[in-house]
């Protein structure tokens, strides 16, 4: 049988270390991606930007010779852009590849918004491993960076410009950074510890026009001020890659449509990752992606086999002295009855939020204490743990 994977990233390398485990003797598993680089860890490529010691090589997970060593075909530098469904075939410049089972592994680009300017020469997105390369390039030549968008890369790609001894500024449209993470309170407070790197914010901020001739001069705000960038990255939130899926007539909505076995609309092809949507939801971060790579792989092998029920938000900030840690947060839940503890000298904040003694979701700032007793909370009864959370984080309330 014939596995083909098209992508390369956590969740084409996930389904393809547990393929190579469990497929029939004689199979063949292919992997296709149209970088030249095979695995590397995409959430560290902030800190190449700021790390000049960092290399593509000392990026790589796994060395040359491990594909072939673990029989998997690895093409880099070769994009496919046909499915043909009918034959089972993909195809790329270089040639036709049967296959039994298929998966779409291409993840996602970054979903620039449409802001006069951004085709100037140094006004960059940050998703491969070359952007990466090209943006320190920059950097090093670089007085002045705006940073339009205040998520999680956004935070993260300002302080490895800020450590360079760059200027930064990060311009957000809502009313405080990491609004998908943090409640507005804790906002604040990672606010005022982002400063100590050096990070200037503006929030409440929409970007009208990145100024410059040729090159990037400036970055104007619809109020009018002006902020001098000679340097523009973009990290307004990411854009599922469907248009193979689409060309090949599958289900698309925002990402590629699967159901809980995480098959598309052709049972033949699968899909999993930052391009799948499951439930209407397209998750974009780590956690969900690692898990559908591991149900989509046994589901290939063995049909059907492992239903996916989603995944429960959970993301990580851990930047030099920063710590943020947010489980199944969503600004909506700002209505729940919450727990509340904060530690002003240690600079910690941690805020539960709850409903019909049921925990609905944590954010921890500036602490990991506790996280592994945390993340069982989930599954049973908050009054069962309020001694324990006593215990943890005294006068909590």
């Amino acid at each position: 049988m014939n596995f083909i994977i098209i992508g390369n990233g956590v969740a084409g390398i996930t389904a393809a270390r547990l393929l190579i485990q469990h497929v029939p003797p004689g199979s063949n598993v292919l992997q296709f991606t149209s970088e030249p680089y095979g695995y590397y860890a995409r959430p560290k490529l902030p800190q190449f930007l700021g790390d000049n010691k960092q290399t593509p090589e000392s990026m790589m997970i796994y060395a040359k010779d491990w594909y072939s060593k673990s029989n998997i075909q690895l093409h880099t530098n070769e994009k496919i852009h046909t499915i043909k469904r009918k034959e089972k075939k993909v195809v790329s410049d270089k040639g036709e590849y049967e296959y039994d089972k298929l998966l779409l592994a291409l993840g996602a680009s970054c979903a620039c918004p449409p802001i006069p300017g951004l085709e100037l020469e140094h006004a960059y997105t940050l998703r491969t491993l070359t952007d990466a390369i090209a943006i320190r390039g920059q950097l090093e030549k670089s007085h002045s960076v705006a940073i339009i968008g205040g998520g999680l890369l956004g935070i993260e790609n300002a302080i490895a410009c800020a450590k360079r001894g760059i200027k930064t500024t990060i311009i957000e449209f809502f009313p405080h950074l990491l609004p998908r993470q943090l409640d507005p309170e804790g906002s604040a407070i990672f606010t005022q510890l982002l400063t100590k790197f050096g990070v200037e914010t503006i929030t409440n901020a929409q970007v009208k026009e990145i100024l410059g001739t040729s090159k990037v001069e400036s970055v104007q705000l619809k109020d009018g001020r002006i902020i001098k960038a000679d340097l523009v990255m973009t990290c307004t939130g990411i854009k599922p890659r469907v248009e193979l899926a689409r060309k090949a007539n599958l289900d698309v909505n925002r990402g590629v449509i699967v159901n809980d076995f995480l098959e598309t609309s052709d049972p033949y092809i699968f899909a999993a990752g930052d391009i799948a949507e499951h439930n209407g939801r397209v998750y974009g971060i780590i956690p969900p992606t690692t898990e559908q790579g591991r149900v989509v792989a046994e589901n290939m092998v063995t049909s059907r086999s492992r239903e996916y029920h989603g995944s429960k938000i959970s993301t990580t900030l851990k930047v030099a002295d920063l710590f943020v840690s947010s489980i199944g947060y969503d600004p909506k839940q700002e209505e729940y009855p919450s727990l509340k503890y904060e530690n002003k000298e240690s600079t910690e904040y941690v805020k539960f939020f709850h409903e019909n003694d049921r925990l609905k979701a944590v954010i921890l700032l500036g602490t990991k204490k506790g996280i592994p007793h945390i993340r069982k909370m989930f599954d049973e009864p908050l009054s069962h743990h309020r001694a324990k959370l006593e215990e943890i984080f005294p006068g909590i309330a």
